[in-house]
């Protein structure tokens, strides 16, 4: 009774209250092992799926009122590669930002603990799962308890309804927010009841500073099948074209239902980027289309929304639409 009482005033509080420094309440140590008993194997969702992971692992938590969040326990900071006062500072000063963000194709904070052991971040918990497991199947063995469930076939009306969803969330962070994902695939794109899109995991670790940031890249390894030629070449990233390009793969795998990076297809194909662009080009739907999709798709809109993709995945960073532009296009095919 008591944690409960505890938990939901705050939260109240941080809803209702604008004085506070930040807008979501600071969890107890106590309430996060309640509501993750003790963070149990049996409460384990997977790893973090941002690209500064560092030991990043979920656990599925219950709130007081039965409500599923997602507990984000964060690994080693890349900058520094443990926890200290600076980091804890520079934690706190994120926080303080993911607690003002609201709209309804974003994922939620919901609090946070920071000690000197335990740093967390607590989330809305996507009931569906991820645009990535939905439509590949879950990655790895599942988890117990993750509610993995097999890849489903999406129609097209779901498939670009998710695209305009996600586009919505991302334009909300690049023009209301003024923040970059630095992250955008389809892991962090979270589906739920309905399968309305929210997007996820901002990376916390990739808005500090520039030095900061140059630290970060040099120390863990990136998924390339999801940045643009610029960074790979240069080790830089053009601002929020970085993101534009990340939600064009995300397209790709909307619309031709395989994976970013799949290397059981050998080398000519396992990039999708690589492979699908040709074809593209070319116009031929059939070439490329998801097969699972069959004649249950609009010839011209796909056509349409391939387009939206080649842009987004244009090799010259100031040659990308911006967010806007593409949520813009994509609620023209939708017609929302």
């Amino acid at each position: 009774m008591g944690w409960t009482s505890a938990f939901f005033g705050r939260l109240m509080k941080s809803d209702s209250s604008s004085t506070s420094a930040l807008d979501v309440p600071e969890l107890r140590a106590r309430e996060l092992n309640k509501a993750t008993r003790s963070f149990s194997s049996a409460r384990l969702i997977g790893e973090g799926s941002s690209i500064h992971n560092n030991g990043t692992v979920v656990y599925r938590a219950t709130l007081p009122d039965g409500t599923a969040a997602a507990a984000k326990v964060l690994g080693r900071p890349p900058s520094s590669g443990r926890w200290g006062a600076s980091e804890d500072a520079f934690l706190r000063q994120q926080v303080s930002l993911l607690s003002t963000l609201r709209h309804d194709n974003l994922v939620r904070l919901l609090g946070y603990t920071i000690a000197p052991d335990l740093h967390v971040l607590l989330y809305e918990f996507a009931t569906v799962g991820t645009l990535h497991d939905v439509l590949h199947g879950p990655r790895g063995e599942p988890q117990p308890g993750s509610g993995s469930r097999p890849a489903v076939t999406l129609s097209w009306e779901q498939r670009t309804r998710i695209a305009l969803d996600a586009a919505r969330g991302l334009q909300y962070l690049h023009e209301a927010a003024a923040v970059t994902h630095w992250g955008i695939n389809s892991t962090n794109v979270l589906l739920f009841q309905g399968l309305r899109a929210k997007i996820a995991d901002y990376d916390v670790f990739e808005q500090g500073d520039g030095d900061m940031r140059a630290c970060n890249r040099r120390a863990t390894p990136i998924n390339v099948a999801c940045v643009p030629p610029e960074y790979v070449t240069r080790g830089s990233r053009v601002a929020r074209n970085a993101d534009v390009y990340g939600f064009g793969v995300v397209l790709l795998e909307l619309l031709t239902g395989r994976k970013s990076f799949d290397a059981t297809l050998g080398p000519s194909h396992s990039m999708l980027v690589h492979w699908a662009i040709p074809l593209l080009r070319q116009g031929g739907i059939e070439q490329w289309i998801d097969p699972k999709l069959g004649t249950q798709y609009p010839p011209a809109e796909a056509l349409k929304l391939a387009r939206i993709a080649q842009q987004c995945l244009h090799g010259q960073a100031r040659s990308r639409p911006s967010m806007g532009v593409v949520a813009q296009m994509i609620s023209d095919i939708v017609r929302d």
